[in-house]
C-alpha cells in the first residue's frame, strides 16, 4: 500500500462528480496527478482510493489535494467504516481544508431541481461515527460549515448558476437520511416540520469528523430532485440528466473553489474543536 503524503486540502467528490472519473476526466489543464491510488490500512479496514493531484491557477497559485469520489463510499453496508477510514487517511495527512460536493433532495418548496445550495446547518439522524478518530477531543458543531471555504464555494456557485440558467442558494439546513433507500413520505413530512430545507444520506458523518481531526469543511449540494411527497411525483429522467450532463462542470467548479480558498485560515473553526482533560464527561 501506498504511503500517506502530506497535503493540506482534500476534496470529497459526490452523486454531482459521480459520473465521470473525477479529477482525471475533468480535461482541466490545470490539474495534473501525482499519484493515481492511494490506498492504507488504517484502524476501520482498508482506506478507499484517494488520488493525489495537483492544481496551478492562471496566477501561479498551486494547489495540492488529496481528492475521494463519491464520499469514499463502498457498495456494502459499511458506508460509515469507509468514511472514517478516509478521515483517518486525511489526519495522517494533514488536512485542514476539505470541500465537498454531494447530490440532494429539496424539502422546501423554495427550491429547485439543478439548483446549487450551500447549507449553513445540519440534522443528522444517521448512526453516529463521532470520537473515534480523536477521542480526547470533543467537537463543538457551532458554525459547523466553515464561512471561508463556503465563500470560496459560493462564488464559484452563482457564476455556474448563471451559466446553467438556474439559481444558487448560500442557506439551507441540510437533513442526513440514513439510506441506502430513498426516504418515505411520511419521514419527509416529520423532517420538514423540524426545519430541513434539503435531504440527502451524505455530509455526515464527513462535517463532524473534519472538525475531529481539526480540518475546515464545506459542502455544495446540487438539487436533483423533490423528496418523497413534497409535489406528487417528481422526475426520475431529470435526476439522471443532471447527474450525467452536469458533472464535468461541477468538477471544474470544485477546482476554482479550491484555487480560491485563502492560504491563511482566519475563521474560528479550530477553536471549536476542544481538547478533553482527564475525566471530562463526553456524553450521558
Amino acid at each position: 500500500m501506498a504511503g500517506i503524503p502530506k497535503c493540506a486540502h482534500a476534496i470529497v467528490g459526490g452523486a454531482g462528480t459521480a459520473a465521470l472519473d473525477f479529477p482525471g476526466e475533468l480535461g482541466d489543464a490545470r490539474v495534473s496527478a501525482i499519484d493515481g491510488s492511494i490506498v492504507a490500512s488504517t484502524p476501520f479496514g482498508e482506506s478507499p482510493a484517494v488520488q493525489h493531484i495537483r492544481v496551478e491557477g492562471a496566477d501561479g497559485r498551486v494547489r495540492e489535494a488529496l481528492v475521494a469520489r463519491m464520499h469514499g463510499w463502498r457498495q456494502d453496508p459499511r458506508r460509515r467504516q469507509a468514511v472514517l477510514a478516509l478521515f483517518w487517511v486525511f489526519r495522517e495527512a494533514g488536512v485542514r481544508r476539505v470541500l465537498a460536493e454531494a447530490g440532494a433532495a429539496s424539502i422546501s418548496q423554495n427550491f429547485r431541481p439543478r439548483d446549487l445550495v450551500l447549507p449553513h446547518d445540519v440534522m443528522d439522524f444517521s448512526p453516529p461515527a463521532s470520537g473515534l478518530l480523536e477521542p480526547g477531543y470533543m467537537a463543538m458543531m457551532r458554525a459547523p460549515f466553515c464561512p471561508e471555504l463556503r465563500e470560496a464555494l459560493w462564488t464559484q456557485a452563482g457564476r455556474w448558476a448563471t451559466d446553467k440558467a438556474t439559481r444558487a442558494f448560500n442557506r439551507a439546513v441540510h437533513g442526513v437520511g440514513q439510506g441506502a433507500r430513498f426516504e418515505t413520505a411520511a419521514e419527509v413530512a416529520a423532517y420538514a416540520r423540524l426545519g430541513v430545507d434539503v435531504l440527502s444520506q451524505a455530509i455526515s458523518p464527513e462535517v463532524y469528523l473534519a472538525r475531529e481531526i481539526g480540518a475546515c469543511y464545506a459542502a455544495l449540494l446540487i438539487l436533483l430532485n423533490y423528496a418523497e411527497g413534497v409535489r406528487p411525483s417528481w422526475d426520475y429522467e431529470l435526476l439522471q440528466e443532471i447527474l450525467h450532463d452536469d458533472a464535468r462542470s461541477l468538477g471544474a467548479l470544485l477546482v476554482d473553489a479550491l484555487l480560491a480558498v485563502p492560504e491563511q485560515a482566519a475563521c474560528a473553526c479550530l477553536s471549536y474543536r476542544k481538547q478533553l482533560s482527564p475525566g471530562d464527561v463526553t456524553g450521558a
